[in-house]
């Protein structure tokens, strides 16, 4: 998960190991539920919230039928709901390489936060992510 400002410039983020997930979507929707969460605690901003995973983005839309760690859904849904202004949007996976990359520190069995710094190779990649073309 990472949370930067309009410039593209790292105000938090993190990785974290998920000792039991059962599907890659259950583990983007775990970090899209602490990227909300991280970035209602870090930031009174508007935000948008990005994945390149449409049937997580529409579960958090509410437009499909929740049939996956509801919990996490709904979760993630209340605090969509505490009224910040937001918007949840898709990105080609692509233009997602800092959060591959983040999701890759996250295998291995340990949690690890940053404040407005980050590895040397993430700062690099949100810089091709921040400018990379629409």
């Amino acid at each position: 998960m990472i949370l930067r400002n309009f410039k593209g410039e790292v105000i938090f983020a993190s990785c974290s190991y998920l000792s039991s997930c059962a599907s890659a979507l259950e583990a983007e929707l775990a970090a899209c539920r602490e990227g909300i969460s991280l970035t209602l605690e870090w930031s009174t901003l508007p935000f948008i919230l990005e994945t390149d995973c449409t049937i997580a983005l529409s579960m958090l839309k509410g437009i499909e039928v929740d049939r996956s760690p509801a919990a996490i859904v709904e979760e993630a849904k209340h605090m969509l709901s505490l009224g910040r202004p937001h918007e949840l949007t898709h990105v080609r996976r692509g233009l997602n390489c800092v959060s591959h990359a983040l999701a890759q520190l996250g295998r291995q069995p340990r949690t690890a936060g940053w404040l407005r710094h980050a590895p040397e190779h993430i700062l690099a990649l949100c810089k091709l992510d921040c400018n990379a073309p629409g």
